[in-house]
């Protein structure tokens, strides 16, 4: 090892300073470097009830990362050792819900609990019950749990503690790397914005586990916040949503001009610039079908400009948010296939409109459930036809077979569903939808 000087030991690398705001490029000057790069990590914070061990861990993590700058190959060790403590933190968040006792289910045998003071005595327990074929028991489920990374995230999902379908993959992703660095085979280079993002998502996935959402999240999303728009269109295939405030004070030239648009007010999530989540659909308004990106609420419509403004003067309505999330859509099989549609609104179709193949499928987003549908026909296409985690996509189906089957499957996911009777509203024209009855 060669022994270098304390001034060189205070160079920043050549390297660190090459990754500037507009990726590679012009070097930066070390005080600019040092700054970028600790403000692309300075925001994730981590929930005041997380636990001391993880929070320890992950606090000096960032303090690590900041001396980059200085040494390109920190960025590797940073990356690398936030994928170990993805276990920690599922094991810390183990303890606090176990409070101290698991109970396993044994085949054709009573159930049976254990007191457990520390994480080793529980993979003790778990290695043990597991040669004995016992599954751990978590609320009203029983699971496959050997104690290590794969029990760990099967018990957090059937816990409720982690959420989302495009999430699973990330963590399936989070999982395989953990295990290569845990057991390497051989030599690998992580850059300043592969170790960024791996802390940012250790720590979205550390404040899902204890409760917290993250705001504009990219793997655990807070709800989303929508306000009170108005979508009108005309015949010759223009379309617009403007928000309410727009319609306050009444001009009588535009609302003549506007007589030829029909209006519908919904409540929607806006478009906001920057944000991960804005709707490519925001035109595709369907108040039968899922055929928006994000859940959007009829309030009323079809009608003029002028009668939508009266309406709102009386109303009032106000905004809100919503978790869009693990959502189920039911999707029809019949004679073609159908957009998304919500249970609530299959539920209360009338008999001639309920025929056809119906699936329940469990997805983030109205696009994901409806390919993964379109595709399950494919069998080259590895996407699941029974009940279960689809391998090839971000979808989870629910049940199949007639609309009732669809809807007992839903409702085995989401509790009672009560029917909703809407009244016919949409945008007539749809690029991304055509096939709509």
């Amino acid at each position: 090892m060669e022994i270098q000087p304390l001034a060189d030991l205070r160079t920043a690398d050549d390297l660190s300073l090459a990754f500037n705001p507009y990726g590679l490029g012009s070097r930066m000057r070390p005080e600019d470097a040092a700054e970028f790069q600790q403000r692309q990590i300075a925001d994730c914070d981590l929930s005041e009830s997380v636990a001391s061990g993880t929070r320890e861990s992950f606090e000096r993590l960032r303090t690590i990362f900041a001396y980059g700058v200085l040494c390109y190959d920190v960025y590797t060790m940073v990356g690398d050792q936030a994928l170990l403590i993805f276990e920690q933190a599922l094991r810390d968040r183990f303890m606090e819900w176990c409070a101290g006792t698991i109970t396993f289910r044994l085949p054709q045998a009573p159930d049976v609990s254990y007191t457990v003071t520390s994480y080793d005595d529980v993979k003790k327990r778990a290695d043990r019950m597991t040669r004995r074929h016992a599954k751990l028991v978590v609320d009203t489920h029983a699971i496959e749990f050997n104690g290590m990374l794969h029990g760990l995230r099967l018990w957090a999902r059937a816990a409720g503690l982690l959420r989302g379908r495009r999430s699973r993959a990330v963590e399936d992703a989070l999982a395989k790397l953990r295990n290569y660095v845990a057991h390497p085979s051989g030599h690998h280079v992580d850059t300043p914005v592969g170790a960024a993002r791996t802390v940012r998502d250790l720590a979205e996935l550390i404040n899902q586990l204890w409760g917290q959402a993250t705001p504009d999240g990219r793997l655990y999303p807070a709800p989303l916040h929508r306000e009170i728009a108005v979508l009108s269109w005309n015949t010759s295939g223009r379309t617009r949503m403007e928000p309410a405030d727009a319609l306050a004070d009444p001009d009588p030239m535009e609302d003549q001009e506007d007589d030829e648009y029909q209006h519908v007010v919904v409540r929607a999530v806006p478009f906001i610039p920057g944000s991960r989540w804005n709707d490519p659909h925001w035109m595709e308004f369907d108040n039968r079908y899922e055929t928006r990106e994000f859940p959007t609420e009829y309030l009323w419509g079809p009608g003029t400009r002028a009668e939508a403004r009266k309406w709102l003067e009386n109303e009032r309505p106000e905004g809100d948010s919503v978790d869009f999330i693990d959502r189920v859509f039911l999707i029809q099989d019949h004679k073609c296939l159908l957009p998304p549609m919500r249970p609530a609104v299959a539920a209360g179709l009338p008999d001639n409109e309920r025929v056809g193949v119906w699936h329940a499928v469990r997805a983030d987003f109205p696009t994901d459930a409806f390919a993964h549908v379109r595709s399950s026909g494919d069998r080259s296409a590895g996407h699941t036809l029974r009940p279960g985690n689809c391998p090839a996509c971000s979808a989870e189906v629910l049940g199949s077979g007639s609309l009732d089957e669809a809807l007992r499957a839903a409702t085995a996911a989401l509790g009672p569903i009560q029917a909703e009777d809407l009244p016919s509203a949409r945008v007539p024209q749809s690029i991304f939808w055509p096939d709509r009855p």
